[in-house]
């Protein structure tokens, strides 16, 4: 997520990988100190520009409306929140990462934002549905974040690790750092899948 902060601009640092067996690697994210957070349901809903204008799926961009469930699976009795994000994507700014800038901002209505795109011309691509459980790591002095994803019209399952770098010059640091993190799973960068889960859903369909 792209976020302002005293002046700061703060890229988020992504690595997607897939994953077969979520219920081992929640066994090895306990070994190495992981901490379970919360989990989740996304729906995302994409939009393309009005038409005339310019096409975000050849720039590499996006614009998506998130509603957000959050709930503990701990929990006996469920308590779940919902918050809605809009938010805006830039192009990805490496070649082996999903990294990219973002600008984000927290509502409350997504219909009545949704009409408002509608009536301005932007056009609905597609939803997006996933089902997450967010966990911590306390990783070489930074605090990684990872999601377990399943998606069901995929249905599969994928692990993302982000991290905050500070521009784009610790770019590079920052994601060989999500690298090092995902060695210990198994993974590596040849592994790394830079489509994002609506480019997947659509190459599939």
């Amino acid at each position: 997520m792209l976020a302002i902060k005293k002046n700061l601009i703060l890229i988020e640092v992504e690595v997607k990988v897939q994953i077969s067996d979520p219920s081992s690697l929640r066994q090895e994210f306990e070994k190495q100190g992981g901490i379970y957070k919360l989990s989740l349901i996304h729906e995302d809903t994409y939009y393309n520009m009005p038409k005339g204008l310019r096409n975000l799926a050849f720039t590499d961009e996006a614009l998506r409306i998130r509603n957000s469930i959050e709930f503990s699976k701990e929990e006996k009795k469920r308590t779940k929140s919902s918050i809605c994000y809009f938010t805006y994507k830039g192009k990805k700014v490496d070649k082996v990462s999903k990294s990219r800038k973002e600008v984000e901002v927290v509502f409350d209505d997504a219909e009545s934002l949704k009409e408002i795109l509608s009536v301005l011309g932007f056009r609905e691509i597609f939803t997006v549905k996933k089902e997450r459980e967010l966990y911590e790591f306390e990783y070489k002095n930074n605090i990684i974040e990872a999601l377990i994803d399943y998606l069901p019209i995929l249905k599969t399952y994928f692990l993302e690790v982000e991290l905050i770098a500070e521009s784009i010059e610790q770019l590079e640091e920052k994601r060989d750092l999500l690298f090092n993190f995902l060695s210990l799973f198994g993974y590596s960068k040849y592994d790394s899948i830079r489509e994002s889960y609506l480019e997947l859903i659509l190459k599939k369909k």
